[in-house]
């Protein structure tokens, strides 16, 4: 069993949080014309929970709850304030909330382009689902689950048939229109539960986890189905294609291993007749 991390940020934003308290508190009388220098440290916590929680609403709450920490610290202290001690505590906060919002701004939009980059090294771009890399950061998370839960877990192997053929006769463009129909056709027939995955070419794979033998091939049938019965028309001409379904089933080995059984599997179906479903149990 994997021991949690413990969070060390918290303990710091808190230290950090006690200790502009008692900071101020201590040099009240002694250094009363740098307390905007004393709250601008204020800013250390805000950074290391916007770089944890990256939202604005997060942002913005941060910065009201240390504004009013400051104003509850510093006229608890002092009952009737000066109109200079005041002018200082405003000049401050306006100084602390421009830095909070533009260092905000950058934090966010940083970790909104980190996130892009992420999408973008596991989904394929012609499709828009996941790929190949997807697939082995899946399977690395599945089949230790399937392994520990004893529950069966099912690889789908897809293939197009004939698909040379269409690129031959009507160009690869609308082969990739193919691709993008074929696509959507088997995402829409498979379950929020399932991966999907663009496997290499014009293969297409589904991991389907805790399914059996006979909700596999309920889902396989209904996917070949599907693409045997749409409508794929390209420059006014309807195309006609089907697929080929290789399944097998997870009983240990290597993730290499089990999907070269699907591929041995879909190898079979091509053999006799393609447009149908073999199974390895």
């Amino acid at each position: 069993m994997k021991r949690k991390r413990f969070n060390y940020s918290l303990i710091l934003i808190f230290l950090f949080t006690v200790g502009l308290v008692i900071i101020d508190t201590i040099l009240t009388e002694e250094a009363s014309g740098h307390y905007p220098f004393i709250w601008s440290l204020s800013l250390i916590p805000i950074i290391l929970i916007t770089n944890k929680y990256p939202k604005w609403k997060v942002i913005i709450g941060s910065g009201i709850f240390y504004s009013i920490l400051k104003y509850t610290t510093e006229f608890s202290q002092k009952i009737n304030p000066d109109n200079s001690e005041i002018s200082a505590l405003i000049l401050g906060s306006f100084i602390n909330w421009s830095i909070t919002l533009t260092f905000g701004y950058y934090i966010i939009k940083s970790y909104k382009l980190l996130l892009k980059v992420e999408e973008l090294t596991i989904t394929d771009s012609l499709t828009g689902i996941y790929n190949r890399r997807y697939l082995e950061l899946f399977m690395e998370k599945t089949i230790p689950i399937s392994k520990r839960t004893n529950s069966s877990l099912v690889f789908m192997l897809l293939d197009i048939d004939h698909f040379k053929k269409v690129n031959d006769d009507y160009g690869h463009q609308c082969g990739d229109e193919a691709l993008k129909h074929t696509s959507s056709i088997i995402n829409k027939n498979i379950r929020n539960s399932d991966a999907f995955v663009r496997f290499g070419g014009e293969e297409f794979a589904v991991i389907l986890p805790n399914t059996d033998v006979a909700e596999a091939l309920i889902i396989a049938e209904r996917i070949r189905e599907a693409v045997e019965k749409s409508e794929f028309i390209y420059k006014n001409e309807r195309i006609h294609f089907t697929i080929s379904i290789g399944v097998s089933f997870y009983n240990g080995g290597t993730v290499e291993e089990f999907i070269e059984r699907s591929d041995i599997a879909l190898y079979k179906a091509k053999e006799n007749g393609r447009n149908q479903i073999a199974i390895i149990k």
